[in-house]
């Protein structure tokens, strides 16, 4: 058995934007390998073009938190908190939540760890959604709010795959929850077998390719964040 990865972990969260200092070392993102380095699918660029650039920017940070207030009541519902639902006014969200809990009661997770961080020898880190067993068998399980799942999010999955692996020794399947009130029931799922791209089963290698392609958008090596200043978390004169 090769050697476990286990590094000392640091996760700091700035303005909304998430650091990761891997053993004291700043390591990206898998999510901002993603966003830099893959190229904008081709619905999102000609939304773009239709709206304009500012509108778009405004429609996609309400978008990002909604997609955060959704992960945040799933999670929470995971842990056994009862979810009031008065607190998502508008009906596509309430479809959203009650289309989770329907999920769950068909795939009955059991939770091993939520919001779990991860770390990759192959120098990036992130922090996935869901680890669970799934009929016995252990799974990563991303939630998706978004109009569609991309390529991105097979990649983005894929490289907590091996990251996990990595770190604990243990394999775990792949599963995408999308959450989509435009369904009938609310939700669709990819799972194992679906983590393709075209008809390319997506491996490591994959992200890896992505990757490169972010190493050499920044001129071969990792671009370090701003300075980032822990702030006490009270003052008094």
């Amino acid at each position: 058995m090769n050697k476990l990865y286990k590094p000392e972990i640091v996760k700091k969260v700035i303005d909304d934007t998430h650091y990761y200092y891997v053993d004291g070392v700043f390591k990206p993102s898998v999510t901002k390998i993603l966003q830099e380095a893959m190229p904008t699918p081709f619905a999102l660029r000609q939304w773009i073009g239709e709206v304009g650039n500012d509108k778009a920017k405004e429609k996609l940070e309400k978008a990002g938190e909604r997609g955060t207030a959704l992960h945040n009541a799933c999670e929470e519902m995971l842990r056994g908190i009862e979810i009031d639902l008065t607190q998502f006014p508008v009906e596509a969200d309430k479809k959203c939540l009650v289309a989770f809990k329907n999920w769950c009661a068909e795939y009955q997770p059991e939770v091993v760890e939520i919001e779990k961080i991860l770390a990759s020898e192959l120098d990036y880190a992130g922090t996935l959604d869901i680890l669970c067993k799934i009929k016995g068998k252990l799974t990563i399980v991303d939630i998706k709010t978004s109009s569609a799942v991309y390529d991105e999010h097979i990649l983005q999955i894929t490289a907590y795959q091996n990251a996990l692996k990595e770190m604990t020794g243990e394999s775990a399947d792949r599963m995408i929850l999308h959450l989509n009130p435009r369904t009938k029931i609310g939700y669709s799922v990819w799972e194992e077998k679906d983590m393709m791209i075209g008809n390319c089963i997506v491996t490591i290698n994959s992200f890896m390719t992505v990757y490169n392609m972010y190493l050499m958008l920044n001129g071969g090596e990792i671009p370090q964040p701003k300075e980032v200043i822990d702030y006490p978390l009270t003052l008094k004169l």
